[in-house]
């Protein structure tokens, strides 16, 4: 922790100044020096609660808190500032104002904020992509902002680092460029903001992410011990859908999960009060990513030390590097069941990333590999983003099995698109208009599983019927028993 000893060695070692009767005094310190301490007295003393507070307007009360107590207990001398009072101000400014996207910053609504220089910043909203009406003054007024946002996380950018992967106090997962890497002499940030709760089923019904009888189907899976990923483009939902789904998960059954960054909100507790006792069975870790030298907790590291601690669920949070691939799968062989995510244009496609990246890795005889994958995974979930900024549950596909190099998918679901609404003057899409539709059933030996598991088949008879032409799937959210 800065001490006050720190900062009075930082006074001693400034260089002599001459003042009135040329006695001879030491010069205080500079601003960004102190700044820096601060900053890093914060991350130092920040408190587990305020760590996981996800409330941006306390975090920020807070953090105003933790720099008055900075500033009382350390009293630096800072050039240019003659009393406390004003450098608290300017601390405060500094460190929790984000200039022309401190209001987005706050606004629950905004999903993402995108800077590509000081005068193009955009903003993603349910989805859809929007300019900002705000702008930098200038490149050395968006390096200062960059510096707060990644300066909790002890990094900065510069030449010699010109691309950081960082977390803003809040906990928002941000990356920023360096200008000297842009054609435009511009550096760059995004920063992806995190739901201050986690997302609802009933919320997702309503919205028709998926049907009532999806969700059944979806709740299912997990209960059944049956292994799934859920694929899809950037920024479909992935996560958010992965997370619903883990809920449905005993609350006593072991869960370990490794994600980089963290992002998902699993722990539940007693009476659904936040500062009440957790409840359910569940471990994760943040990895590092492959090329970080400062330490081992890669996500293939860590999913090898995951298989010692007795899980019965692994979930890596996204499965990128060939190893990561392997050890996920050889989990899946030890008697592990797993969840993931991929990025994969589709069922097929998603078992075809899977081989592809193990066998870089491995020796194993294509079909073998195959075989291996279709007996691990059960299901694939496709989500996407559609040009209306919604998010929906487009498949849901067993997976039983492999002939040759060909995986055998049975699509139980698919979302159908019929049409588009437009604006009429802009011709800006308003409506996707479609509809989830059940167009096959599932095997005899995901029956038995669920069967098995407990599961009363009455429960699931409706996915063992083959589907009527006239059968429409319906969006009502009541009678549905969840875990939220």
């Amino acid at each position: 922790m800065l001490s006050r000893g720190n900062v009075s060695e930082l006074q001693r070692q400034a260089k002599y100044v001459q003042k009135g009767d040329a006695s001879r005094k030491y010069a205080s310190v500079a601003f960004d020096e102190v700044l820096k301490h601060c900053q890093q007295y914060i991350s130092k003393t920040a408190s587990n609660f305020y760590r996981r507070l996800d409330d941006a307007a306390k975090k920020r009360e807070m953090t105003e808190r933790y720099i008055i107590d900075y500033v009382e207990t350390q009293k630096p001398e800072v050039e240019g500032y003659d009393d406390l009072i004003s450098l608290k101000g300017a601390l405060i400014d500094e460190i929790t104002q984000y200039g022309p996207i401190t209001e987005v910053m706050e606004d629950p609504e905004i999903d993402e904020i995108r800077a590509n220089g000081p005068r193009q910043i955009f903003i993603e909203r349910y989805g859809r992509t929007e300019m900002l009406d705000k702008q930098f003054n200038d490149r050395e007024h968006m390096e200062r902002i960059i510096s707060k946002l990644i300066g909790v996380s002890k990094m900065r950018l510069t030449p010699r680092m010109p691309m950081v992967n960082a977390r803003t106090i809040e906990g928002y997962r941000v990356n920023a460029t360096h200008g000297d890497i842009s054609p435009y002499d511009s550096p760059a940030f995004v920063i992806r903001k995190f739901k201050k709760s986690a997302m609802s089923p009933l919320k997702m019904i309503e919205d028709k992410s998926f049907s009532t009888n999806m969700f059944r189907m979806l709740s299912m899976m997990p209960k059944a011990d049956l292994s799934w990923i859920t694929v899809g483009p950037t920024g479909s939902g992935k996560t958010t859908l992965n997370e619903v789904l883990i809920r449905q998960i005993d609350p006593l059954c072991r869960i370990i999960t490794i994600e980089n960054p963290a992002e998902m909100r699993l722990l539940r507790h007693k009476d659904d009060d936040a500062g009440g006792r957790v409840i359910n069975d569940v471990l994760q870790y943040e990895s590092v990513s492959e090329d970080d030298d400062s330490s081992p907790a890669t996500m293939e590291n860590l999913l090898i030390n995951a298989m010692r601690q007795s899980p019965h669920w692994i979930g890596p949070g996204e499965l990128r590097a060939p190893g990561e691939f392997a050890t996920a799968l050889r989990a899946a062989q030890t008697g592990h069941y797993f969840f993931t995510t991929l990025h994969a244009e589709g069922d097929k496609e998603a078992i075809f990333r899977f081989l592809t990246a193990y066998l870089m890795v491995s020796d194993e005889p294509a079909e073998l590999a195959l075989r291996n994958i279709c007996s691990a995974v059960k299901f694939v979930v496709f989500q996407e983003k559609l040009a209306d900024g919604t998010r929906k549950v487009t498949s849901i596909s067993e997976v039983m099995g492999s002939e040759g190099l060909s995986p055998i998918v049975n699509q139980i679901y698919r979302y159908e698109c019929m049409d588009v609404e437009e604006d009429e003057g802009t011709g800006k899409v308003l409506r996707i208009i479609g509809r989830h539709k059940r167009v096959g059933v599932i095997s005899d030996e995901i029956c038995q599983r669920m069967l098995k598991s407990g599961i009363r088949k009455s429960r699931f008879e409706f996915l063992t019927v083959p589907p009527s032409p006239d059968e429409e799937e319906v969006y009502d959210t009541s009678g549905i028993n969840i875990n939220v």
